[in-house]
Formats: structure tokens, sequence, C-alpha cells
């Protein structure tokens, strides 16, 4: 008995419109992943805004410094490869870490981990801040993270004064938000 002929249109509509789903879908597995950043962070240094961070990014996820930490993370840094520009990098412990929590600074280890769940860190070319020392205040929002096989996802906000990690070395203001898409990659 042959199909009707509904059920054989039917049929190849459908295998039509799952190709054409398929193929223009995001989630493609062989359709590259192409990096987008929405950012609108500000860094204040002694009340004056530092002109231009690092814009070169380094992006992973995975295990996370075997011999200490040992947990998995996601790691996004912006430097200058010429080491003629400050830089920042955000780090979570991706099984630590909430989506959506607020964290509130100086950040605090929370064992078994061996640092904070959420934690920041930025260089300027004369002093190093983070998130961890003393005299940090305020907060670091992770709304939404995510690692798969082929990309890197964060948004964060942060209204946040960084300290120094030199004695008497001053604060460093952070303002604003990121959000972005990176291409898969592991930590070395």
């Amino acid at each position: 008995m042959k199909p009707a002929p509904f059920l054989r249109t039917s049929a190849s509509i459908l295998a039509i419109a799952t190709t054409f789903l398929l193929a223009c879908s995001d989630d493609n597995p062989t359709k590259p992943v192409a990096t987008v950043i929405a950012d609108s962070l500000t860094f204040i240094s002694g009340g004056v805004p530092i002109d231009s961070m690092g814009t070169t990014p380094l992006v992973c996820c995975g295990l996370y410094d075997p011999g200490f930490v040992n947990e998995r993370a996601m790691r996004i840094v912006f430097y200058d490869p010429a080491n003629q520009k400050p830089g920042w990098q955000i780090l979570v412990l991706i099984d630590r870490a909430q989506p959506g929590a607020t964290t509130t600074l100086p950040t605090t280890v929370v064992p078994p981990s061996k640092i904070a769940a959420v934690s920041m860190f930025a260089a300027t070319l004369s002093n190093e801040f983070s998130s961890d020392v003393e005299e940090s205040a305020g907060t670091i929002t992770v709304h939404s993270f995510s690692c798969d096989a082929s990309k890197i996802q964060i948004h964060f906000s942060v209204d946040a004064t960084l300290g120094s990690e030199f004695g008497g070395g001053g604060t460093l203001d952070v303002t604003g938000a990121f959000q972005a898409t990176f291409p898969s990659a592991s930590c070395p």
C-alpha cells in the first residue's frame, strides 16, 4: 500500500525544514564560533579613568592549577602582549560559582576550595589589584557562564574597588558589565 500523497508531502516538508533548521542553527557543531564581546567595564585609578586596558583575550575552561587549585575553572584574561598597557582577569570556579549570584568583596575562600569561587584581578604598569585583599569592597555578579565543546560564554557586572596587592598601593575602581562568547579552549 502506497502512502497517501499528503503524508509524502508532509514528510518531504518536514525533512526540508529540519535540514534548514540544522544548517541555520547557532548550535550547529560544524559552524565555527565567532568571538563576540560587549564590554562596558571602566577602570579608574586615583580618580582618573585608565584609557586603555589590554585588548588581547586569553580564554579557557578546564582544570585550573592542577597542583594547587585542582578545580574546573573559566578564566577570562585581557592583556597586552607588548606589556605597554594594563590588563585584567576574572576567574570563575565552574562547579562552585552560581549563575546570578553576587559575590561581595573582599572575596573569601570556602573550603574545600583553595581560591574564591569568583575572583577578579587587574594589573597596571606599576601595580597589581585583586578582589581578595582586605582593601577590596563592592560586588561582582556573574549573571551567567558556560563552557562546552564549542564555546565559552560569560556575562558579569562589577561595581567594586580592588585593593592593591602591595602595601600602601592604593585601589582600583571597576564598574560596568562584560558579556562575551569565545570559541572553546582548554586551560593549559
